[in-house]
């Protein structure tokens, strides 16, 4: 007989035990009974009721630079504690938590505060809930979140930048909600990288005034190479060519041509580079004033060749070069050859006789005729070019000048301005190429 009684006590408690269909529905009857959503679930009113909000990214859409905005897909884990959802799991069936629909119980609605559409909450009506037996409740609604991000384009394509999503539980004080963050970072449990955009950093941050606002940072990087095989290493190829115009012959007749193409190309890449960049003024980016250097550059050749086309057109007859522009001349071809052209190197290209210790003053006669013994060649006689007549046998000796004036013409002085514009402007072109990487990885 006893035996029989605990085999059926056993059964009872088994019974009693077991997670049904009824106990479920007879639960969510009990704890729905009296409850009201519109009411904060705590059961002292005068204070605020601590909700727990973190951010997990699933993915980062885009970011648009030109309109300053940031899309993102997101779920947002958000949990408190409802005092009217308590109960006892041994008088249900050991049931201990219950899953249903949003809109059942009271939520802290989240608000975008900074949307770059509309304020509307974050997530829908077929989100669910789950509720524990001592109250707490964990809701994880999610949604694609378009907020509102200024751009800095200073360093553009070596940028970074940093947006923020403000959450708030939109029209309760911070007396009635209490807003606090567990993680101090995003949660990236099933983010899907970007192409564009990589991700270097996040933080969070609540902010407690007359309402409490979470904060959600998130640093990002510009994955740079497309933009600086496409766009930035054919405009530095073209800031190296251009100087190349004074390398051209004059003849050619391609100079102008040649110059202008470039200035054009210049152009035309800042078309580009201008429709993704924003309309704000504050920052712009350092390669657009690279760009613009360029195209001074460029403007700079193009209107100093055509002015060497006209020196170069210029009649040496009609038009005779002055005398500060001879000496120009002859100082800066001084330098290239690093080295003045004295007056025996001028013997010896004209004669081929270099002569020593011969002190030659005004128009002379040299007498090669006369030898002494040893062979040696001396000077015999000295006479004014009048004299020489019938005076001496050497009338048909060369006549040696003290300084022979050189013969230079409009085409020299175009040759030589040729040579120096090329060079002033491939250095110019290398400084300003090196300060704008010096100065986008400077900041």
């Amino acid at each position: 007989m006893k035996p029989l009684i605990l085999l059926l006590t056993a059964l009872c408690f088994h019974t009693v035990e077991t997670n049904t269909l009824d106990t479920t529905r007879f639960l969510i009857q009990d704890l729905f009974q009296n409850y009201s959503k519109d009411i904060r679930p705590i059961e002292d009113q005068t204070k605020p009721i601590a909700v727990n909000v973190d951010l997990d990214l699933i993915s980062l859409n885009d970011f648009d630079e030109v309109e300053g905005t940031i899309s993102m897909v997101v779920v947002l884990y958000i949990s408190w504690n409802d005092q009217n959802l308590i109960w006892n799991p041994s008088l249900y069936g050991n049931v201990s938590y219950l899953t249903f629909k949003q809109d059942k119980i009271w939520l802290p609605e989240m608000f975008l505060c900074n949307p770059a559409d509309s304020l509307t909450p974050i997530g829908n009506g077929h989100h669910k809930v789950t509720v524990h037996a001592n109250g707490s409740v964990t809701w994880q609604p999610s949604d694609l979140l378009k907020a509102t991000c200024t751009p800095n384009v200073y360093r553009y394509p070596f940028d970074q930048q940093t947006c923020q999503l403000s959450l708030s539980s939109w029209g309760y004080y911070s007396q009635q909600v209490k807003i606090t963050i567990s993680s101090p970072t995003f949660y990236f449990n099933f983010f899907h990288q970007n192409i564009e955009w990589k991700v270097i950093s996040s933080r969070t941050e609540v902010w407690s005034g007359t309402f409490d606002m979470g904060y959600f940072k998130l640093t990002i990087e510009r994955r740079h190479l497309n933009f600086l095989v496409t766009v930035v290493i054919p405009i530095i190829m073209l800031a190296f060519v251009n100087p190349f115009v004074f390398l051209l012959p004059f003849n050619s007749g391609e100079r102008t041509s040649y110059s202008i193409t470039v200035l054009l190309a210049f152009t035309v890449y800042m078309t580009v580079v201008s429709d993704r960049m924003p309309a704000s003024s504050q920052p712009i980016s350092y390669i657009s004033y690279y760009l613009l250097s360029l195209v001074g550059i460029s403007v700079a050749i193009v209107t100093t060749n055509i002015f060497q086309i006209r020196i170069y057109s210029k009649h040496d007859d009609d038009e005779p070069v002055p005398k500060w522009v001879r000496k120009s001349y002859l100082f800066t071809r001084n330098l290239f050859r690093h080295r003045e052209v004295k007056t025996n190197d001028q013997l010896k290209k004209s004669f081929g006789t270099e002569y020593h210790g011969i002190d030659i003053k005004g128009p002379q006669l040299l007498d090669t005729d006369s030898q002494n013994q040893n062979g040696d060649v001396f000077y015999t006689s000295v006479l004014p070019l009048a004299q020489v007549t019938e005076k001496s046998p050497t009338e048909n000796l060369p006549i040696i000048y003290e300084k022979q004036q050189e013969v230079i013409t409009w085409h020299m002085v175009a040759k030589m301005i040729d040579k120096m514009c090329f060079f002033l402007f491939f250095i110019l072109t290398i400084a300003t190429t090196m300060s704008y990487f010096i100065s986008a990885g400077a900041h």
